[in-house]
């Protein structure tokens, strides 16, 4: 199914950038409820025509939560190759709060129903493991390498 987005000329549909970020030890998702599904991602979405991964990153964290960010890092980059015909290029960011409350906002408030449903909040850091969070490769750098990385960056 093609659905129309508002960035459409300027979207490059194989890259995408999201954000990690903390506050305190909270966290900050994005609960999605989709065709039946419910998980959790992270603020993020695709790279348009001039940006960098970080650009990308900061823009979409902020155009679909509200809030500003700051001292984005790379965290994590790979290859998704769930759809063999269409891989995507994946940069995971992380970073800190700077201001607002997660507020949704942009093109996801604009198109959100009842089968389409996105929620920004912060959650503990800890109970990241209770989530149902996607991609597993995420979740799973979270869990092993987080506090590590924060270590490194004090």
């Amino acid at each position: 199914m093609n659905e129309y987005r508002e960035d459409a000329d300027l979207r490059i549909n194989e890259i995408q950038s999201r954000g990690i970020i903390l506050k305190g030890n909270d966290i900050l998702v994005m609960f999605r409820r989709k065709e039946g599904r419910e998980y959790y991602t992270f603020p993020g979405g695709h790279m348009r025509k001039g940006e960098t991964p970080l650009e990308n990153a900061r823009r979409e964290v902020e155009e679909e939560t509200t809030i500003t960010v700051k001292d984005l890092q790379i965290a994590l980059e790979y290859t998704n190759y769930v759809n063999p015909k269409k891989e995507k290029k994946e940069y995971y960011f992380v970073g800190y709060w700077d201001s607002g409350t997660p507020t949704l906002s942009g093109e996801e408030s604009r198109r959100a129903n009842e089968n389409d449903y996105f929620e920004p909040m912060w959650i503990p850091i800890s109970k990241i493991n209770t989530l149902n969070l996607c991609p597993a490769i995420a979740k799973e750098w979270i869990e092993y390498n987080l506090e590590r990385f924060i270590e490194e960056r004090k």
